[in-house]
This record gives structure tokens, sequence and C-alpha cells, in this order.
């Protein structure tokens, strides 16, 4: 199965202040401190995001950024009205500074990364409901856009403005990671190894399939086994050249090859549709 089409498949304010000369655009809030709403429309104009959803048939498109006490910057785009229920992209991002484990690098330096965190990341589409072609993943609420690559293109364009090393994400869940894997890469190798082996062995599969595979316990490490657990844990999109370096780095490659080579999985498939209906008779898919 190629995973860039499931993945695409499955992917579901401004403040102006007191009216002073000069004074108008720096109380404006900004995305990250740069971007006005109009900046970030441009921007997803640019990089056919925009033309990608009027395809889908959404129009008259309003973008809305904010702050709020934490920090937290939001990035929001409807159709239509600015309204909950015509929400398209919810984004929210803060900026952090990430300082890894020794373990990680071959000298005994502390590394230090600006990063832009990823708190969330929601698209969905509200004009579509869930059907078997497109299936509802494990806490997702409304089928996706599509939008991921068009995402992926818009955060490094930003990273690049505002001279961060990259964006960090911890996803929730393994669907999750295989549909950031595209351009995000977990920073301990042994977990990308580890998820690099599944997409292998596990490629016939749907994301769905292997996402209730890991939650149900049936994707069986064959060495030892047993179950393969997910982890979640720190996912990078690097755009700097120096963490770039550290992924291309000897120790990385040869500890993420180790892995990698050494991982084989099955998956038991008719087990976990039993116990996926057995945890659904218990537990909401979106509480998962």
């Amino acid at each position: 199965m190629d995973f860039s089409t499931t993945i695409e498949k499955e992917m579901g304010s401004i403040d102006f202040g007191l009216v002073l000369p000069d004074t108008s655009r720096k109380r404006e809030k900004l995305f990250l401190r740069s971007f006005t709403a109009a900046d970030m429309y441009k921007l997803m104009k640019d990089v056919k995001l925009i033309d990608h959803l009027e395809s889908k048939g959404f129009s008259d498109m309003k973008v809305e950024v904010d702050v709020d006490e934490s920090y937290v910057h939001y990035l929001k785009l409807y159709y239509k009205d600015i309204d909950p229920d015509n929400l398209l992209l919810d984004l929210r991002l803060s900026e952090s500074r990430f300082v890894p484990e020794k373990q990680f690098f071959e000298d005994e330096m502390i590394h230090t990364y600006d990063m832009i965190v990823i708190e969330w990341l929601s698209a969905q589409n509200p004009m579509h409901k869930f059907n078997a072609d497109k299936p509802q993943l494990p806490g997702q609420k409304s089928p996706g856009l599509g939008i991921l690559n068009f995402c992926f293109e818009m955060m490094y364009i930003v990273a690049r403005e505002v001279i961060k090393d990259g964006f960090l994400d911890i996803p929730d869940h393994m669907h999750g990671a295989i549909m950031y894997s595209k351009k995000f890469k977990f920073f301990n190798p042994v977990h990308e190894g580890i998820l690099r082996a599944i997409m292998r062995d596990l490629g016939g599969y749907s994301l769905a399939d292997i996402s209730w595979g890991i939650i149900t316990q049936t994707i069986i490490e064959e060495y030892k086994n047993q179950p393969q657990a997910y982890a979640p844990s720190e996912q990078v999109f690097y755009v700097s050249e120096r963490m770039r370096e550290y992924f291309h780095s000897k120790k990385y490659t040869s500890v993420y090859n180790k892995y990698y080579r050494r991982k084989h999985y099955r998956f038991e498939y008719d087990e976990m549709v039993k116990r996926r209906e057995v945890l659904l008779k218990k537990k909401n898919i979106v509480d998962l």
C-alpha cells in the first residue's frame, strides 16, 4: 500500500486595539509574532491550500489568528462565516526550547534547539461523513480534508521565516505518527526504526487497521512474540542545518538501521476485529 496516498485520504482573532497613528500594527495579534491573518491567507494561497479546498466546494474562506495568555498561537480557517460549524483548519502552535538527553549524541555537549511545537492540528470536512472507504480513526471526530502536505509546506516556510530549527509534535496515536512520517522523524532513532519496520511489514493494511492493531495489542513483534506498544515521543520536522546534521549523524543512522532491520511484525487481524468490537461496546471511538 502507498502510505502517502492513504495519509492524504485520512487527514480529517485579530485584535486591532485602538486606532492611533503607527500603533495599529503593533497592537494587532500576530501568528508566531510575525504573521497577520492576511499574511497567512496569502501563504495558504501560495502553497495551493486554498485552491485545494475550493476544488472540494468550499468558498469565501476566512482566516483568524490569535494568541492566548499561555502564548499558544491559533490559526483558524473557516468557509463562508467565522463560525465553529464552518471550521476547516485549526492549528495551534507554541515556541519552546528543546533540550534532548545526552544519550542521543556522540559528544558530551548539551544540545538545544529552538522549536515550534504543534499543540493541536485538526483539519475536518464538515460536509462529509465517515464511510467504508474513509473509516473513522480512533480519536477522530470528523473526516479529514487531505491537506496535510499543504500544511507541511506551509510549516516549512513559517519556520524558515521565524528562524527556528523545526517543528515538534508528540502524536497520541500510531496513525498520527504514520501520517506525520512523510516529513517528520522520531528524535529517538529506536522509535523511528520501529515505526518504519511496522510500515514496511504491514503495508498491505489500512491506516485504521494498524491503529486498531496497536490499541488491541494484535500487532506482534516476531522475535519476542509480544504485542508492539506505541510509546508517544517527540517527532520532528527539521528545518535548520544543525538539526539536519543530527538526523544524518552516524549514531542516529546506526541505531535506526539496527532496529529497522531487526524488527519484524505480524498482524493478528481476525483477533483485532474481535477485540475492536468488544472495545467499542464499552468506549466511544472519539475517546480512544
